[in-house]
């Protein structure tokens, strides 16, 4: 190849201009067959997905195979690449010099459309942050399936995009400098590539106009983005990200959705995770609640199920309306199989659609959208017998598309190859020119067949034989010993070790008329196909409303299947203070044991009499499952499906809090009790009279003094604090605690019934009223199987510890006779020295409790229990 004055090749220029654009990209340069890398992005490229390197002119490149280069990207792009594409933008065969090549796309983790790295019921979300004030904005896109959002909020973050759990973010330079540390507790808690851009490109006048261009309107005000900047500013500069920077098409993004999680109730993704909402600490990944409830025959019913779970409602109405659609699929379950057979066969719509729209689309992904459709009739003949609201709301939005079916039946084969360029794609009579070009191929096969007939006869060489390659074309092969005998007129076209090829003019003839055709065919295969695609892009919005339709219908019968799997029941969920469960069950535990051997534990919670429950008994014997349990369901309720319990009726709850234990975080630098004050801590500060608390353990991460006193105060600060009076369920080793139930009428003690008996204790797994007085750590023990020695030791040495406990009246509480408005006192102390006593008390008179945070009135706690301490 000729070079440049500079020494630079004509096409090596081209591939320096395609990396200029590509940037921070790893370029794949179209070559030929492959895709090929050169210098350092060769080099890096070899080492991560373990290629081949060579040197071409002392250049270091490597290249994969063009037809299998998407399985590379993907590795590429698990590693935590960008990947550019430069693609060949003629055909070699009509090019006048050197081809020309562009940049056509650069793929990212947040930008795959068509990739085994995408999960059929997850969404690939690419996410945007920005900050205007106390507001975050976040705009939310997916683009396989073209949704397209925005939230704005003013706090818990992080909680909000563990729910999201993007692949890709982007941030401006100012949020990545002054979000360092949220940004790295964001790295901390899910994985995610992140890009940082310069802060024009999320400047609000930038944004707008962007945002405006794209959607082609003169205001936002119709999508319900008035007043939202920040959420502006994320989606606007999103969007001039991935056109410009990308260069990825956004035609497909139709409209833009405002969302807000005041309509949802709120779950931190620590209490997610304590709960086993969605994933698992356990070697059974299936121990989760979604895989309890997703039993959704589509990729959109799936997907749909995630985002209820994720977003439990606040609007009884909205409830109601799925209990009802939920309880009619239960009563028709025969109905309720057939529409399960039909969904079985509908793939996935909103990708399917998206690949078309965009050109991303394979022969397959045509067909398998036929098919997917050809199931709406019988479906929504099905659905027609349903009264429930829901159910017929969504059954009307399942439009006749079959003069689109017809279309595509009479085009497509049944079984497509999976490449355009394959062929082979339409059907016989779709098309005449086509049908006659297939014709005069087909017809080549028995030309060929008697031209090699007529050769052997007419020079009677019985072995000679007419054959073909791609790289020589058309040629006659005879032996070397027969090689004379060949007419004048015959050219030489190959030497082989044992043979000659050669060719005649008639065979030259036929050689560019059965070409010419195989290259008209391939072009008009391919103007059909870009042809159909346009006419089905002409049904994009109904199999968008389609989609929505049937994600719907799937995701109800999916509850509704669970329901009838384990035995659930329809709680009643209204606006009162009440939580009401009889018999209730805990549904991941349920659905791991046997039928039948989950025993069941009711709970009665009010404003009243019931706000907050200390819950004790031993390890292991089901404290923690108890209020796990109470969770779970409520949580279950208000997504709409059925529970497991005998009857529940449930007033709405606002947020589900938990604090179970902890481990300490090295990676952050926190202690096991620095992670537990900061938990509570955030409880305390958010917590409202409408919220469901459960506790494990407050306080153990310290001495048992400290524990006591931290629990005590607590539990003290929900049962008096003005509006934070939430539903709790504190479960605790620390019996001394029960006798709040003296104090405080709020307060109910329970405990788990345990039965002792001559060789150990029996768990009866029963929450029963009343406090305890005995942790039975040593029969638990025993029960994990010390060694006899060691517990026989343990014994002996709690039998001297509690004698000189009783001596020295330490632990042991003041009895408490009636109700009391008194501070509690968590145990006695001896008396503390006159001039100390003093400052404790004008320190109490001077604090002003209402200006203190929970986390500083712990401290102040701390602080007077210290300087009485060590002054007695």
């Amino acid at each position: 190849m000729n070079k440049k004055s500079d020494g630079v090749t004509p096409m090596m220029a081209q591939w320096h201009k395609c990396k200029a654009q590509a940037k921070d990209a790893l370029l794949l340069f179209h070559m030929g067959d492959f895709y090929e890398a050169f210098y350092e992005d060769a080099e890096v490229i070899a080492k991560a997905i373990h290629l081949t390197l060579t040197k071409r002119q002392n250049i270091p490149m490597c290249g994969v195979p063009l037809h299998a280069s998407e399985v590379y990207i993907d590795k590429l792009l698990a590693k935590g690449f960008k990947v550019a594409i430069a693609d060949q933008m003629e055909d070699p065969k009509k090019a006048k010099g050197l081809v020309k090549r562009g940049l056509t796309r650069i793929v990212t983790p947040g930008t795959v459309v068509s990739s085994k790295l995408l999960s059929e019921k997850k969404n690939n979300f690419f996410v945007s942050l920005t900050q205007v004030g106390m507001s975050y904005g976040i705009a939310i896109i997916d683009l396989t399936t073209s949704e397209f959002k925005v939230i704005e909020i003013e706090e818990n973050l992080i909680d909000e995009l563990y729910k999201i759990r993007p692949s890709e973010i982007l941030i401006s330079q100012k949020f990545a400098s002054d979000q360092k540390d949220l940004i790295e507790e964001m790295k901390r808690s899910f994985s995610f590539y992140i890009n940082v851009k310069e802060d024009w490109y999320f400047d609000h006048e930038i944004a707008t106009d962007s945002l405006l261009s794209h959607f082609s309107i003169h205001s936002l005000d119709g999508f319900g983005l008035k007043g939202m900047v920040s959420a502006i500013n994320a989606a606007g500069g999103l969007l001039k990200y991935i056109t410009e920077d990308l260069q990825f098409n956004l035609d497909h993004i139709k409209t833009i959705q405002t969302d807000s999680l005041s309509s949802y109730m709120a779950i931190d993704y620590t209490c997610m995770k304590n709960l086993e909402i969605f994933e698992t600490p356990s070697t059974n990944k299936n121990n989760t609640l979604l895989h309890l409830l997703d039993h959704s025959s589509t990729p959109m019913g799936g997907r749909l199920v995630q985002n209820w779970i994720k977003h439990p409602l606040l609007s009884c109405e909205d409830i109601n309306s799925r209990q009802d659609a939920v309880d009619e699929f239960l009563k028709k379950t025969e109905l309720l199989q057939k529409c399960f057979s039909h969904l079985d066969k509908v793939r996935d719509l909103e990708r399917l659609i998206m690949r078309i729209s965009s050109n991303y689309a394979s022969p397959r992904d045509v067909v398998a959208l036929r098919f997917s459709l050809e199931e709406i009739p019988f479906l929504r003949e099905i659905l027609s017998s349903f009264s429930s609201v829901l159910i017929q709301k969504n059954k009307n939005n399942l439009k006749d598309l079959s003069t689109l079916t017809d279309l595509i039946s009479r085009a497509v084969v049944d079984q497509p190859p999976m490449k355009l360029s394959d062929g082979n794609i339409f059907k016989a009579e779709y098309n005449k020119d086509l049908d006659e070009l297939r014709s005069v191929s087909l017809d080549s096969k028995t030309w060929i067949a008697n031209y090699q007939i007529k050769l052997r006869e007419e020079l009677d060489i019985k072995t000679i034989k007419v054959g073909f390659t791609r790289v020589f074309g058309y040629y006659i092969e005879v032996s070397k010993g027969q090689a004379d005998k060949m007419p004048s007129d015959f050219q030489r076209r190959q030497t082989l070790t044992n043979a000659e090829r050669f060719i005649s003019n008639e065979l030259k003839v036929f050689e560019h008329k059965i070409l010419t055709a195989e290259d008209r065919i391939k072009a008009l295969e391919n103007e059909l196909f870009q042809a159909l695609r346009v006419e089905i892009k002409k049904y994009e919005d109904e199999i968008y409303s389609l989609s929505k339709a049937l994600a719907e219908i799937d995701a109800l019968m999916s509850l509704a299947f669970a329901a009838k799997k384990y035995g659930y029941t329809r709680p009643k969920v209204d606006t009162s203070d009440v939580l009401h469960i009889e018999k209730g069950r805990h549904p991941i535990i349920e659905a791991s044991m046997a039928l039948g051997k989950f025993i069941p534990n009711n709970t009665y919670m009010d404003q009243k009499d019931n706000q907050l429950f200390i819950i004790t008994g031993p390890n292991m014997a089901g404290k923690s499952t108890y209020i796990r349990q109470v969770a779970l369901i409520t949580i279950m309720a208000q997504i709409g499906s059925f529970i497991p319990a005998a009857s529940a009726h449930i007033g709405l709850i606002d947020r589900v809090f938990s604090r179970i234990g902890a481990s300490d975080d090295l990676s952050r630098g926190q202690s096991t009790f620095m992670v537990e004050m900061s938990e509570t801590a955030n409880i305390l500060n958010n917590a409202t009279s409408r919220s469901l608390i459960i506790l494990d353990e407050i306080g153990r991460g310290t001495s048992t003094y400290d524990g006591i006193s931290i629990a005590g105060a607590v539990v003290e600060y929900l049962l008096t604090a003005t509006n934070k009076r939430a539903k709790t369920l504190f479960a605790t080793h620390y019996w001394e605690l029960t006798q709040l139930e003296d104090k405080f009428a709020h307060v109910v003690n329970f405990n788990v019934a345990v039965q002792e008996t001559e060789s150990g204790i029996v768990f009866l797994r029963k929450i029963i009223k009343g406090g305890t007085d005995k942790s039975y750590g040593i029969h638990v023990a025993k029960l994990a199987g010390l060694p006899y020695t060691v517990i026989k030791r343990a014994e002996e040495m709690l039998k001297e510890l509690e004698e000189k406990a009783n001596r020295s009246g330490v632990r042991k509480m003041k009895p408490i006779k009636a109700k009391q408005e008194n501070q509690f006192s968590l145990f006695s102390l001896p008396p503390i020295e006159k001039p100390y006593m003093e400052k404790i008390e004008k320190e109490l008179k001077d604090l002003e409790i209402n200006e203190l945070s929970p986390l500083e009135a712990l401290q102040k706690l701390f602080e007077l229990k210290k300087l009485a301490k060590d002054h007695t």
